[in-house]
């Protein structure tokens, strides 16, 4: 008891710094190198969004996650409620949570016959010592000690569903020179009763593709407001880059050579994975085949073994085949295998000896879809048009949200959420 109190206690003096223009950017950001294979879904799902409705939270969401040579300490978790746009909210905490400011992470057990010992840890949120009070987007926040001794950040959201979603994906965008290579949507909420006379100011759309958050266009505004329903359409930051069908590989047997991998190798430190070599699919055909749009799947092939305890690390090795290096770009490997982010762990390095880029990642066994992609290194932006191509064929996911600003009590709430396939 003293011990929580005095985690409480310091947890809100970080806190107040939060409030106070305390830098903690709300994304998806590991702090740690040690931290491997952050998880966070829906009822029991892995491919499923953290989007939970606010009239049935209680244990609806799932955190997994390993410390790779960890010791079992004991962590805490809390979270703050964001904006649409992922800011941190001025609103007090009193208003949007329940319970305590922060609560421990103390179920955790090692791996067993692994290669790559790590200790992993499970959360089954949220429930009664901390629960969200109010809908919209909310950030995770795993530490140590207090919020200077961060693990990682995760996003969630609470959906209270007063307005329904919906979009068309129409094979001819406005711009016709895009036909061929990009993907238009034209979005509509029927919002029932719930329109004001504030509606064109109040309201936000957020569109993501698949999993990233890179090309996400957030803060959008109708286009046109109609008496029972608003739209979004014939706006160019809803045209997005059609990109291709992710590559794929499969890690859960490290005793069959499943597609896609060139060799299999047992060290005395770990297995390591070859990946069949790859390269630009930019002037190829489109083909048609199923992907699972970026995304991981956690899992051991044999059925007698714990996904989350027994599946084994390995060093996967990839590699890119190009007879130069690109001149103004970064190139990366591209999907939920490192969070959909851009930095070190994935950024793929040229080799002149070999004429083209490699790079390793250290994954736990399991299924992943991939994409390699250019960084500029001037704008920043993310293009796949070089690696992948672009075709209107492709079969993307795009997730919906719509945010309606709560002018009495001051903060975005997520009234409305949809997934709609391209194809």
């Amino acid at each position: 008891m003293k011990r929580r109190l005095l985690l409480v206690l310091a947890f809100c003096a970080s806190l107040n710094l939060v409030g106070q223009g305390f830098d903690l950017p709300c994304g998806n950001l590991n702090y740690r190198p040690e931290v491997q294979t952050v998880l966070l879904y829906a009822d029991d799902n892995q491919l499923n969004d953290p989007v939970v409705p606010l009239d049935d939270l209680v244990e609806r969401l799932t955190l997994s996650f390993d410390i790779i040579d960890g010791e079992g300490e004991v962590l805490n978790y809390t979270f703050i409620h964001c904006s649409h746009d992922w800011q941190p909210t001025e609103i007090q905490r009193i208003q949007y949570a329940s319970g305590f400011e922060s609560d421990r992470l103390d179920d955790y057990a090692f791996s067993r016959n692994t290669l790559i010992p790590y200790v992993n840890y499970q959360l089954k949120f949220p429930n009664e010592d901390m629960m969200p009070l109010v809908s919209g987007n909310y950030l995770l926040i795993v530490f140590g000690d207090d919020l200077n001794d961060l693990y990682f950040t995760r996003r969630f959201m609470v959906i209270d569903e007063k307005a329904h979603v919906g979009a068309t994906v129409p094979r001819y965008p406005d711009d016709l020179t895009l036909t061929d290579t990009h993907q238009q949507l034209n979005v509509k909420v029927n919002m029932n009763n719930y329109l004001t006379g504030n509606t064109q100011q109040f309201s936000y759309l957020t569109i993501r593709q698949n999993g990233r958050w890179d090309n996400a266009v957030e803060g959008l505004k109708p286009t046109y407001v109609y008496p029972d329903y608003i739209s979004f359409e014939h706006h160019p930051q809803t045209v997005f880059e059609a990109t291709n069908q992710y590559r794929r590989f499969n890690t859960s047997n490290f005793y069959f050579q499943s597609e896609n991998l060139a060799h299999i190798r047992q060290t005395d430190e770990s297995f390591e994975i070859d990946i069949a070599t790859c390269e630009s699919r930019a002037r190829k055909a489109y083909a048609s085949y199923e992907d699972i749009h970026g995304e991981k799947y956690i899992y051991v092939e044999n059925d007698n073994l714990d996904n989350s305890t027994e599946a084994d690390y390995c060093r996967v090795n990839f590699f890119y085949k190009s007879e130069s290096p690109l001149t103004h770009e970064d190139l990366y490997i591209m999907g939920a295998l490192n969070d959909w982010r851009f930095d070190e762990s994935n950024k793929m390095t040229y080799d002149y000896r070999l004429h083209g880029y490699t790079c390793s990642m250290m994954l736990k066994q399991g299924y992943y879809n991939f994409m390699f992609a250019t960084v500029d290194r001037q704008t920043g932006e993310v293009r796949t048009d070089m690696t992948a191509g672009n075709h209107w064929e492709t079969n993307n996911v795009y997730k919906l949200y719509f945010y309606y600003y709560n002018a009495i009590k001051g903060y975005d709430e997520l009234i409305g959420y949809s997934t709609v396939n391209s194809h």
